[in-house]
């Protein structure tokens, strides 16, 4: 799928972390020294943010969108459109959304929706937010994207447990005078490559699929826990971003060396910058982003932008960015971010 929405906005972008980090270096008795400097040098992630046990994905986002409605002094009777976008929702039913609308004090009139993706969820939310406003059902959508992806990796599991952390972000999109074009692909073929196989309805969890394997590269697993094929991810990723990438420009009209910044999801500094390579792009217009906060899930890109774009870096007039991951999924949106309001990432 591939369309250009006009008279879009990204109006400001603000992230939510946790303050509890956990140094990956610190996992080397558990897991032996030398493969943990194996995964972080090639990973480059050195730290995550990880929840409290009582904090959940939706009250990240809600801190994030708090913070967001007070720094741009927006009021909430002007906001009516709400999708929230997380893998870790509060419950199997309600939507998050819909218990978010009323924490956050929200007109009734809000339209809900939550969105099950993950690393490529924040484009779909973007999508999403702009198909309400171009339809004239709405004018301001927050778009609240953040995962506590920490609690579906066994810790048994280094594969996982040294690249994930937990965020939560908000972002609002509103009327405006730019375009936003957006291009969406999906490959349901490779539903199993990343997945957790039991806890829902086709398998759900019971003694059996509690039960602890290791894999043979030694790490340790349930079926209740996160799986990913590594290689199958990365080859997918490699072989397919960078075209959806480059269809979007043609779309768009735009030529790559006209483009400020190409924002990717932040799986892996291998990932990102294999990918890279693959879009023939200068190195410093697609920034790595992990070390400090690890693969965060739909939140990487939100929290690329609220930790980077405020500091006069980049030229964001045009700037794409992509999605990549669970289901098999993947995406991308080219816009404007020029008047967009970046706030720091925040954890009060």
């Amino acid at each position: 799928m591939k369309t250009i929405i006009d008279n879009i906005s990204i109006q400001s972008v603000v992230s939510w972390l946790p303050e509890n980090v956990l140094e990956l270096r610190t996992l080397g008795k558990l897991y032996g020294e030398a493969e943990v400097e194996s995964i972080i040098k090639a990973t480059g992630v050195e730290r995550v943010r990880i929840a409290d046990s009582g904090m959940t994905s939706s009250d990240m986002c809600q801190k994030a969108a708090e913070y967001l409605i007070k720094q741009d002094a927006i009021d909430k009777s002007q906001i009516d459109g709400l999708v929230f976008v997380s893998q870790t929702t509060d419950y199997i039913l309600p939507a998050t959304s819909i218990c978010l609308q009323d924490r956050l004090g929200l007109s009734q009139d809000t339209v809900c929706m939550d969105i099950h993706y993950g690393c490529s969820g924040y484009i779909y939310g973007l999508f999403q937010a702009a198909c309400w406003i171009h339809s004239g059902m709405c004018t301001n959508v927050l778009v609240l994207a953040g995962d506590t992806s920490t609690r579906m990796i066994n810790p048994m599991d280094k594969s996982l447990r040294m690249v994930f952390g937990d965020c939560g972000t908000a972002t609002l999109v509103s009327v405006g005078s730019s375009p936003m074009g957006i291009h969406i692909q999906s490959d349901g073929s490779g539903f199993d490559r990343l997945i957790i196989p039991a806890g829902g309805f086709r398998m759900p969890s019971s003694p059996l699929t509690a039960v602890l394997e290791y894999d043979e590269d030694k790490n340790g697993r349930t079926q209740n826990d996160l799986y990913m094929d590594g290689m199958a991810i990365f080859s997918f990723a490699i072989n397919k971003v960078h075209k959806n990438i480059n269809q979007l420009l043609e779309l768009m009209g735009w030529k790559k060396d006209s483009v400020g910044l190409f924002a990717l999801h932040q799986a892996n500094s291998f990932m990102v910058s294999h990918i890279c390579k693959k879009l023939k792009v200068r190195p410093e217009l697609t920034p790595v982003h992990v070390s400090n906060y690890g693969n965060t899930g739909p939140a990487t890109l939100p929290l690329l932008f609220s930790d980077l774009c405020g500091k006069g870096i980049y030229d964001l007039s045009r700037v794409v960015m992509s999605g990549f991951g669970v289901g098999l999924s993947w995406g991308s949106i080219a816009t404007d971010m020029r008047s967009t309001r970046f706030y720091e990432p925040v954890n009060t």
